[in-house]
């Protein structure tokens, strides 16, 4: 009996890695040494990854571990980890004489796979659908498991997004058009398609490839996206977009708490997304998880969420 051929588009998640710089190397092991034993492997994704050799850029991370309880403990954070995955920790270190700053989510892999797939928020599955790189896995096993989660997104998006669409289109507008409306679900200051676009038309060759293993239809870089199956609308996006954000700022809030300045700092990234300013107390910086819900309803009264 012949075994399976390998899905050529977990393969080519699978390649999506690299060979970090020192800084980058010595930043995750100050995360490994946070969390002792319970990192299974970092996905480095966002601008940092985008501007390798730019140190000004802060480090995007996702930390996959094996548990929320015994990377956090029994306490409210493993607890808020479980229900708002996922919790956003800051890091900041000095190497070589640089200032490398950090901003990493913990999910457990078996969530990431999950959302990856299924979940009806695009938060997961629409950021990992677009170039990112897995470092530092523990073993093959688990990079396998990420590299298939990841497929998973992408097809995931794909097929969210293909009913939006009624005759061919060029693949640069299908998987714009698919970002575009995932961007709009988050706290995100992008307001028109232009910086979906441009992801899309900086990794060209990746969403061609991409575009040929999905579609039969593919043919001088137009695609038919109603040969796909799938479930999106524009409603369903309208539901991301009402649930999306607030839920967003919950998550956000939340992870105030998990380093000095926190909810400043929470703050100037919600105003920079939303053109809303709020001030805050000095009770409120000290327990700004206690007061989370107040300042949540103060800003989303403002408009910061849409």
């Amino acid at each position: 009996m012949n075994a399976r051929a390998p899905d050529p588009l977990t393969a080519m998640m699978a390649a999506e890695t690299l060979d970090p710089p020192q800084r980058v190397t010595q930043v995750m092991q100050a995360i490994r040494d946070r969390h002792p034993d319970r990192v299974l492997g970092f996905v480095y994704y966002g601008s940092s990854l985008r501007a390798l050799d730019d140190a000004e850029k802060m480090l995007d991370f996702y930390v996959l571990v094996d548990s929320y309880a015994k990377t956090h403990g029994r306490g409210w954070r493993a607890l808020t980890n479980r229900f708002i995955p996922p919790s956003v920790f800051y890091l900041e270190m000095e190497t070589g004489g640089v200032l490398s700053t950090c901003k990493y989510s913990i999910i457990t892999l078996d969530e990431f796979e999950r959302r990856c797939s299924d979940g009806f928020l695009s938060q997961v599955w629409g950021r990992f659908s677009q170039p990112c790189a897995l470092l530092g896995a523990r073993d093959d096993r688990v990079a396998a498991r990420i590299a298939s989660a990841r497929a998973a997104a992408v097809r995931r998006i794909a097929s969210e997004t293909a009913p939006l669409f009624h005759a061919p289109v060029s693949y640069v507008e299908f998987w714009a058009r698919g970002y575009f409306e995932s961007y709009r679900t988050e706290l995100r200051p992008e307001s028109n398609d232009g910086r979906a676009r441009e992801i899309v038309e900086r990794y060209q060759s990746r969403y061609r490839e991409i575009s040929q293993i999905l579609f039969d239809s593919y043919e001088r870089d137009i695609i038919d996206p109603r040969e796909l199956s799938g479930r999106g609308s524009s409603v369903r996006w309208f539901l991301r977009r009402l649930f999306g954000r607030p839920i967003a700022a919950a998550r956000v809030l939340n992870s105030a708490a998990t380093f000095d300045g926190g909810l400043d700092y929470v703050l100037r990234k919600v105003e920079r997304h939303s053109g809303v300013s709020l001030d805050v107390t000095e009770a409120q910086r000290r327990h700004p998880v206690l007061w989370s819900p107040v300042l949540g309803w103060k800003l989303w009264r403002r408009g910061a969420f849409g």
